[in-house]
């Protein structure tokens, strides 16, 4: 048990560490997943830069532009209300949403002085229940890969039970196995 507590500290201190990322780190396409089941709570927080919730792909990088207006785009992330619209978890796990925030979050581009730097990245936090914990051997991004045409990468990074996950999924292969 101390094992599992000192990996979900260090886990979440490189998480709080990648709040402010500089803007190199801001790759369209690229998605960030970070897991934690410990006993039947499973603790999932999805990351992508919010040009992805963008219909057209004429608008694609409006972000980079000096217009800063995200309200048509923060309306469509209060629509996501469910983990699962992005991750699929075996049926028989049987794992219930209990909670779900969905924010935004600067991404530095001028080592940190300014507030709103025109780069934002959504991210989706979600607290799940699962009956049977046991019966989680994957994780299938296949659903985030149908919602966002431009997502390329997905990185997953997490602490399952007592062990650790790290892996890189693509569209040919959508799921990591525990």
């Amino acid at each position: 048990m101390r094992i599992i507590v000192t990996l979900v500290i260090i886990f979440l201190a490189g998480f709080a560490h990648a709040e402010k990322r500089h803007a190199g780190a801001h790759v369209h396409g690229l998605n960030h997943v970070q897991i934690v089941l410990d006993g039947t709570t499973l603790q999932v927080n999805y990351e992508f830069p919010i040009a992805q919730l963008q219909e057209h792909d004429e608008h694609k990088h409006d972000e980079h532009k000096g217009d800063r207006d995200h309200t048509h785009l923060t309306e469509e992330l209060k629509e996501i209300t469910s983990i699962f619209e992005f991750v699929r978890l075996p049926d028989s796990a049987e794992c219930v949403q209990k909670k779900i925030d969905q924010s935004l979050r600067d991404v530095v581009t001028d080592g940190g002085a300014s507030k709103d730097s025109g780069h934002k990245d959504v991210v989706i936090e979600a607290n799940l229940t699962c009956g049977h914990p046991d019966k989680i051997t994957a994780f299938d991004f296949g659903p985030a890969f149908e919602r966002f045409e431009d997502l390329e990468k997905i990185e997953v990074e997490g602490v399952v039970g007592d062990r650790s996950l790290s892996d890189s999924l693509t569209r040919e292969r959508v799921k990591t196995s525990i």
